[in-house]
């Protein structure tokens, strides 16, 4: 089953990554759009510049653009309309699926501290 969950990720990131940067962007969601551009902007350089993660090695520019969160962490799963409204009032949230607390800044979305609970 987790094979094919990765396998509509892939889908899901190539689609959107192929929308995101033509005139059919306006395809997307506008609350899947700003957490692109959040993801992008928080992700690590070095993954950035070469194009894949530096730690799993799976390509970044798509990857960053499904549904899934990062592991390493450079961002959380994606939210729905209604969670991303509300972390953007409170400028911070808990991402469920890693177990972590997020800080939103200006255009960066910043890993603070694992939950312990």
């Amino acid at each position: 089953m987790k094979n094919k969950k990765n396998y509509w990720y892939y889908l899901q990131g190539n689609i959107r990554y192929e929308l995101f940067y033509s005139k059919l962007s306006f395809l997307i969601p506008r609350h899947i759009k700003d957490q692109i551009a959040y993801r992008i902007n928080s992700m690590n350089m070095v993954c950035y510049a070469e194009g894949q993660c530096k730690m799993c090695g799976c390509k970044t520019t798509a990857l960053q653009m499904c549904d899934k969160a990062c592991n390493n962490p450079c961002y959380p799963a994606m939210m729905s309309k209604e969670q991303w409204k509300e972390a953007k009032l409170k400028r911070e949230f808990f991402d469920v699926d890693l177990q972590k607390y997020w800080v939103l800044d200006t255009k960066n979305l910043k890993f603070i501290k694992r939950w312990i609970g």
